[in-house]
C-alpha cells in the first residue's frame, strides 16, 4: 500500500519522467533549424556565420547542429594544433555564445563532431585516456557519447573491434553503417573503410575500391543518411590547382559506387577545401575552405552552400560512370601492398576500362617509371599531352619521369613554373620527395622534403616518411627521421611501438635507444 507520505515522491518522479519524454517528443518534432540566424545560401558558396563560427581561428570541422536544431558543435585548433570542441545552444529564440562541452578534454584532442540521425548520440574523434575497462589506442580513435534532455552523458569509445585508433572523420548512415577513415601504411596514405551494423555488432571494416581510394590523401568522408553518396577530400592530379578538394560517389541500387567526381568550382577553389557534412534538414552542404585567407587569420573558415549542387552532379554524365568493383578492390590492394608490377598491369587494366582517368594514368606511369621503364612512361605521357598538357600533376610527373631517363634540364623546365606557386610550394616539394625517394633517389628526395619542412614542419611529416624508409630498409634515414618526429613534439612509445610499418628497425640496436626518447 502507497501511504501519503512516499505519495509524492513518486509523483515528482512521475512527473519528472513525463518531462522528460515530453522533451524528447518536441525534440524530434522540432525541424526548422536556425543556422546562427544567417541568411540561407543559394547557388553560391557563402562564409558562414562570420564572426561567430567562422573567425581568424583555424575552424577544423563542419558545424554539427542536431537533427532538432538546439545545439551546434565545431572544433578549432589552436597555432599549437591543439584541438578543442566548442558548443551553442538555441533557447528562447536566441542562440548562446559558445562554451565549452561538458564533456569537452582541452589536453586531448576532440575533432570531428557529428550527430547520430535521430540526434540522441554524438559521434567524435579524440586521444583522451579511456575509462576503465577500456584498452588505449595508440593513437586518436572515435567516441560517441548520449545526448538527454537535461545535457550530455559520459562518453565512451565506440565500437573498441572497429576502432582501435589512427580512425578519423566518421560519419554514420541512417541503419547505424559507418564510414571512416584510417591511415592504412603500405604504399597508400589516409583511405575510406565503411562497416556496417548488425545486431551484433559492427562487421570487419572493408576498404572502399579504387578510385574513391588512391594512393594520396582521402580524408573527411560523409556519407548520406540513405547511403546513396559520398563526399571526401583528396588529393589528386583532378583537384583544382593541386590543392585539397572536396570529391562526390554515387551509389546505385545495386549498390556500385560510381567514380568519384570533382564537386567543381561551385565549391571547390585554388584553395583547399575540406570538412563536407550535409545540413540535418539536408538543404545546405557546409564545407571548410582557406579560399579567402584574412589578415590575422589562418587555416580553414566555414562556407555553405545550397545542396542542389549535389542534384546537379547526381544527373550529370559523368556519374553514371560505374565502378568496375572486382577490378577496384584489387588497385587498391594491389597498391597497398607496394605491388609495382601488380598494381603496373591493372593500372594498365584501368586505363583502358576508364581512358579519361587522369589519376590512373598518372599512377600507371609512376609504376612503370618505379620498374625502370622510363620511355614506355615517357610515350604513354606523350599519347595524352593534348588531353592534360596544361594540368599540374601532370606535367609534374612529366618532369619525373624526364628525371628518370636523364633529361634533367627538361624536367627543370616543366618544374620551375609549378614550384613558383607559393600558396602550393609546400605540397609540391613533398609530392616531389615521395616520388624521388619511390626511384630511389635519396639525395634529391631528401632536398625537396627539407624545403618542405622549411616551410612547415610537424612530427606527422616525419612519422610518415620513417615509415616510408623503413619499409624498403633504408633504417639510418627512418632513424632519422624518427628522431626528428620526437624533436617537433612526438611522445607516444606505443604509438610506435604498435606501428606495422615499423617493424624492420625493431632489431636494430637504435630502436630501443629510441623508444627510450618516448613515453
Amino acid at each position: 500500500m502507497v501511504t501519503t507520505r512516499n505519495r509524492f515522491p513518486i509523483i515528482q518522479c512521475f512527473l519528472f519522467t513525463c518531462s522528460i519524454l515530453l522533451s524528447v517528443n518536441l525534440l524530434a518534432q522540432q525541424t526548422n533549424v536556425n543556422y546562427l540566424g544567417q541568411n540561407p545560401p543559394g547557388q553560391v558558396a557563402t562564409l558562414f556565420a562570420p564572426g561567430i563560427l567562422s573567425t581568424a581561428s583555424y575552424e577544423h570541422s563542419s558545424p554539427a547542429f542536431s537533427p532538432d536544431g538546439s545545439v551546434v558543435l565545431w572544433t578549432v585548433v589552436d597555432r599549437n594544433y591543439r584541438a578543442s570542441m566548442f558548443e551553442m545552444k538555441y533557447e528562447n529564440g536566441k542562440w548562446s555564445s559558445p562554451y565549452r562541452p561538458t564533456f569537452a578534454d582541452s589536453t586531448a584532442d576532440d575533432y570531428y563532431p557529428s550527430f547520430s540521425i535521430d540526434g540522441k548520440k554524438l559521434y567524435f574523434s579524440s586521444r583522451r585516456k579511456v575509462p576503465e575497462g577500456y584498452t588505449e589506442a595508440s593513437d586518436i580513435r572515435i567516441w560517441e557519447v548520449d545526448r538527454n534532455p537535461w545535457g550530455w552523458g559520459r562518453p565512451v569509445p565506440f565500437d573498441t573491434a572497429i576502432s582501435r585508433g589512427g580512425d578519423y572523420a566518421h560519419s554514420v548512415t541512417s541503419n547505424g553503417t559507418l564510414y571512416y577513415t584510417s591511415l592504412l601504411g603500405g604504399g597508400t596514405n589516409f583511405n575510406i573503410r565503411t562497416s556496417r551494423k548488425s545486431k551484433d555488432g559492427y562487421a570487419k571494416p572493408v576498404v572502399l575500391p579504387y578510385s574513391i581510394n588512391s594512393v594520396d590523401y582521402e580524408d573527411g568522408a560523409y556519407i548520406s543518411p540513405d547511403e546513396t553518396f559520398l563526399i571526401f577530400e583528396s588529393i589528386r592530379p583532378e583537384g583544382v590547382d593541386g590543392s585539397i578538394d572536396l570529391y562526390i560517389a554515387f551509389k546505385n541500387k545495386s549498390g556500385q559506387w560510381s567514380l568519384p567526381i570533382n564537386m567543381g568550382p561551385k565549391v571547390n577553389s585554388p584553395g583547399s577545401e575540406r570538412f563536407a557534412r550535409l545540413s540535418p534538414d539536408g538543404k545546405f552542404l557546409f564545407f571548410g575552405s582557406t579560399r579567402n585567407p584574412a589578415p590575422g587569420s589562418w587555416g580553414f573558415d566555414i562556407y555553405w552552400i545550397d545542396a542542389k549542387v549535389i542534384d546537379e552532379l547526381r544527373n550529370g554524365q559523368v556519374a553514371k560512370n560505374l565502378i568496375k568493383a572486382s577490378l577496384g578492390n584489387q588497385v587498391i590492394d594491389a597498391l597497398y601492398k607496394n605491388d609495382v608490377d601488380r598494381s603496373g598491369a591493372l593500372l594498365k587494366e584501368w586505363v583502358a576500362s576508364y581512358p579519361n582517368s587522369l589519376d590512373a594514368t598518372i599512377l600507371y606511369s609512376s609504376a612503370l617509371r618505379k620498374l625502370g621503364r622510363s620511355a614506355e612512361a615517357e610515350q604513354l605521357l606523350a599519347t595524352n599531352a593534348h588531353q592534360w598538357k596544361d594540368n599540374i600533376g601532370f606535367s609534374m610527373e612529366t618532369a619525373l619521369v624526364k628525371l628518370g631517363l636523364g633529361k634533367n634540364d627538361e624536367a627543370d623546365i616543366l618544374l620551375t613554373p609549378i614550384l613558383a606557386n607559393a600558396d602550393q610550394r609546400r605540397e609540391r616539394f613533398k609530392y616531389l620527395s615521395n616520388a624521388l625517394l619511390d626511384m630511389k633517389r635519396f639525395k634529391e628526395s631528401d632536398e625537396y622534403f627539407e624545403k618542405a619542412m622549411a616551410i612547415n614542419a610537424n612530427r606527422f611529416e616525419f612519422q610518415r616518411r620513417a615509415r616510408r624508409y623503413a619499409l624498403i630498409g633504408e633504417k639510418d634515414r627512418a632513424f632519422q627521421s624518427l628522431n626528428q618526429a620526437v624533436r617537433l613534439g612526438a611522445t607516444s612509445r606505443k604509438e610506435f611501438e604498435t606501428d606495422a610499418d615499423l617493424v624492420a628497425l625493431r632489431d636494430d640496436e637504435r630502436w630501443k635507444a629510441f623508444l627510450d626518447l618516448l613515453k
